[in-house]
């Protein structure tokens, strides 16, 4: 099975993969850049501790370098994509840690959700399906 047709967007062909073992589970990886985007989209098993994310799932992460210094310096980027839009990585950490400490809204519990959509069984013209060469 080609396990980047079963996620919910594009991994380009050139996507590089590499195969994890991690502590009692596989991850997979694929990394790409685009438009000066670091793009990471992972897919893993269920991982043993879980108690939110109980089923095989992908996150698609990018992260845009910046430039510490001169005239032009901009911030690092860093954005997880959460349901149809882009979020930065700081909030998804945020509401990872409020579940971890019993203190997550019920927003909190749907954004972890919409950062971990598991995978599609098969794609056909009706599935949304997000082309990483388009401005999200």
């Amino acid at each position: 099975m080609n396990l980047r047709k079963t996620a919910p967007w594009s991994i380009p062909d050139h996507a590089t993969c590499q195969v994890q073992m991690k502590s009692g589970y596989r991850q997979i990886k694929y990394t790409w850049r685009h438009a000066g985007w670091c793009y990471e989209a992972r897919w893993h098993e269920r991982t043993p501790t879980a108690q939110l994310i109980t089923y095989p799932s992908w996150r698609l992460d990018r992260v845009r370098p910046g430039k510490g210094y001169g005239p032009d310096a901009t911030p690092r980027l860093a954005e997880t994509w959460a349901g149809d839009h882009w979020l930065p990585v700081s909030r998804i950490r945020y509401a990872a840690a409020r579940y971890h400490h019993r203190s997550a809204t019920p927003t909190d519990i749907a954004l972890l959700k919409a950062t971990h959509p598991a995978a599609i069984e098969n794609h056909f013209p009706g599935n949304k399906v997000i082309d990483s060469k388009r401005r999200m």
